[in-house]
Formats: structure tokens, C-alpha cells, sequence
């Protein structure tokens, strides 16, 4: 069966689906972590941290789905190994945003620098780009023009990886203890390896979309 051909198939509608389901469910997480972070009051950051464990795992759900319809199905509208890759990291950028959420609340971790604001303002910029992409998978004719949204997505990464940098470096400029200091340290770690994550996605969006566009 040609490439074109698997287009039409169930099974690649059934892809394709499963694809728009975790964009949903990153955009939606990526509102309640945006305002997890920049919360300061612990008891406002509870319910928005269990809001987020629970898209977290539904994100999960979505993922094993994916990885069962790689094994029931021999056609498939991409590359096996590259719908693989794909949904692992999809899913590596809840399981890190979870993960720096689940951080800031339990060491109860509040920058008063502008920083999360910053930082969640490009994460939430850059999943709606990502939303975009993945919804926009099932257009084989237009799948090329996603090519600039990957270079804007590549741009975001790049801007929030040298604030995050920065911040790090900022640390010991500033008056604080030796716990306090290592508390941010890590949490801006956990900010870097996310944003590594959204990188990780685009390179691997791009080498799809080049094959096949």
C-alpha cells in the first residue's frame, strides 16, 4: 500500500486521533501549570498540582493507547519507530512538567524574580504551536508549512534555554542560604530539562515532517 494510501486508513485516523488528544491534554496542563508556578500560597498550589498529576496520567493512558495501536496495526500513516519516538516524547514533556510542579510544591519554591512568568509565558506559546502541528499531521498536502511553525517552536526553546541559564548563573549573586540555593538550583534545573524536552519534540516533529512532506 502506498504512503498516500495509508492516509485514508482507519488506522491512520485512529493515529492521528490519539496525536490530538495529547495535544489537548498538554494544553490544558500547560494552564494550570502556569499558574501553579506563579502561585505563592501553597494552599491555592495544592489543587492545581492534583490537576496536574491527573492530566499527567491521563496523558499516559493516551500514550499506551498509542503504542497498542503501533502493535495491532502493521499500516501505519508514519514510520513505526517514528510514531514511537513522538509519543515518548510527548509524553516526556508531561511527565517534566508534572515533575518541576510536583518540585516547586513540595519544596515550596517561589521566584519573585519574574522568572516563571517568563518561562511558562514561552512554554505556553510554544504548546500552542505544538498543538498546531500535531493537528495539523493528518494534512499530507500542507504538511510542509510546518516547517516555519518548528523554526518559531526552535526559537522559543532557544530564547527560554538562556533565561533559564541565566537565572542559574544569578543564583549565587543573590543574598540567600545554602539550602534556598540549592532548592533553586535544582528547580531551575527541572525548568532546563523540560525545555530540553520541547526541543527534543521539535527535532524529532522536523526529521517526520521532511520524510514526508
Amino acid at each position: 500500500m502506498s504512503v498516500l494510501s495509508k492516509l485514508f486508513t482507519p488506522a491512520g485516523k485512529k493515529f492521528y486521533e490519539l496525536f490530538e488528544q495529547v495535544a489537548d491534554n498538554l494544553d490544558v496542563m500547560t494552564g494550570y501549570f502556569r499558574k501553579h508556578l506563579e502561585a505563592e500560597d501553597r494552599k491555592v498550589r495544592k489543587p492545581l498540582l492534583d490537576k496536574i498529576e491527573m492530566l499527567e496520567h491521563k496523558n499516559d493512558e493516551v500514550t499506551h493507547k498509542l503504542f497498542v495501536e503501533l502493535g495491532r496495526n502493521f499500516i501505519t500513516p508514519f514510520d513505526r519507530e517514528d510514531i514511537h519516538f513522538i509519543s515518548s516524547s510527548l509524553d516526556d514533556i508531561a511527565d517534566y512538567m508534572w515533575g518541576t510542579a510536583k518540585q516547586a510544591y513540595y519544596f515550596d519554591i517561589t521566584l519573585h524574580n519574574g522568572i516563571s512568568a517568563e518561562i511558562t509565558n514561552r512554554l505556553t506559546e510554544y504548546i500552542a504551536l505544538l498543538k498546531s502541528t500535531l493537528n495539523g499531521l493528518a494534512d499530507r498536502k500542507a504538511l510542509h508549512t510546518q516547517i516555519e511553525t518548528l523554526e518559531h517552536m526552535r526559537v522559543i526553546v532557544g530564547t527560554s534555554d538562556a533565561v533559564i541559564t541565566t537565572s542559574i548563573t544569578d543564583i549565587f549573586d543573590e543574598p540567600a542560604g545554602t539550602v534556598e540555593m540549592i532548592k533553586l538550583s535544582d528547580h531551575y534545573n527541572m525548568l532546563l530539562k523540560l525545555n530540553n524536552k520541547c526541543g527534543d519534540v521539535i527535532n524529532v516533529l522536523e526529521a517526520m515532517i521532511i520524510k514526508y512532506a
